[in-house]
């Protein structure tokens, strides 16, 4: 770790000094971050495992951020029976955030730059309709648990670098 500090490395969830000369923790920060509402099964889904990374980090910290996550979900049959029925599908996930103050006005802190994008696919198999949708759920879990572990990492280094630019000026 030392070898690497002279190159400019340090680690995401460190302590950050602050311009009063004290250790803070970028998870506190974390835990003061809200997500904002979500839409359907899909959006649920990636609320709660948002509100699990950052909410639930330190319970009982007081509300300071705002984040928006907006998601676009797409699906595409990859494969076909001689009858015409699908054999497989691929989903196809658009996600983007917003990361701003609680304050009035709001400010923003930070937003995705480009939208993240994950792939994931499932086979539903012939007259197994149970199989099929747990096959779907499995999929979209999968997704969000990808878009939410990149939305976190990305709010993390957004905080962070705002914790460490007002530490330096």
């Amino acid at each position: 770790m030392l070898g690497l500090a002279g190159c400019g490395f340090r680690p995401l969830y460190g302590p950050i000094d602050t311009a009063d000369g004290r250790d803070e923790d970028v998870r506190t920060e974390l835990a003061a971050v809200r997500v904002g509402p979500t839409y359907d099964r899909t959006g649920q889904l990636l609320r709660r495992s948002l509100q699990r990374k950052l909410e639930d980090s330190l319970p009982g910290t007081p509300a300071r951020y705002l984040l928006d996550v907006g998601v676009n979900l797409g699906a595409e049959v990859l494969g076909y029976r001689r009858d015409g029925t699908p054999t497989r599908v691929r989903y196809t996930l658009n996600g983007s955030w917003n990361l701003a103050t609680l304050s009035t006005p709001p400010e923003r802190i930070a937003a995705s730059a480009i939208p993240y994008r994950a792939l994931d696919s499932f086979n539903v198999p012939d007259l197994q309709f149970f199989s099929a949708d747990s096959a779907r759920d499995a999929a979209l879990d999968r997704l969000m648990e990808q878009l939410s572990e990149e939305v976190s990492r990305q709010v993390a280094m957004a905080l962070r670098r705002r914790r460490e630019s007002r530490a330096t000026g």
